[in-house]
């Protein structure tokens, strides 16, 4: 009967872990939430952004200077996202709704961009929420 009890209470534990740990294998990399603030096209000369990007609009490539960026959600730096897009052209390749990513497609250069998304690491695919007009950018 020792026996018996044993193997009860080990099937009790494996049970209790178990779930959990196929739970958290399931979920895989999480979704961060980005905001890319920016403008359409090269930089003046001799000015560098934080990031100089080729998104991937509707099978148009467009450059893209990114002046500012937030991680509003997850564990990240938006620099070591950068980072990891860098090697590949293009960087991104924008998803969603064309009436939202088309806005991009079409910008002018110089014309001054927000672009809210989401993120899965290990992918390209930027999930575009919103796309808003900032004005166009001035250079001296």
């Amino acid at each position: 009967m020792k026996n018996g009890g044993r193997f009860i209470a080990g099937v009790a534990m494996l049970a209790a872990v178990l779930p959990a740990a196929v739970a958290t294998a399931r979920v895989g990399p999480r979704l961060t939430s980005l905001r890319i603030d920016g403008y359409v096209g090269p930089p003046p000369e001799g000015r560098r952004e934080r990031a100089d990007l080729q998104l991937r609009v509707s099978g148009k490539d467009v450059r893209f200077q990114v002046t500012g960026a937030t991680v509003l959600s997850g564990n990240m730096l938006a620099a070591n996202i950068f980072n990891r897009v860098r090697p590949y052209r293009p960087n991104f390749i924008l998803r969603g709704q064309q009436n939202v990513i088309g806005k991009v497609a079409s910008a002018e250069k110089g014309e001054r961009l927000r672009i809210m998304g989401q993120w899965r690491s290990g992918s390209r695919d930027l999930m575009v929420s919103s796309v808003e007009s900032r004005g166009s950018t001035h250079h001296p």
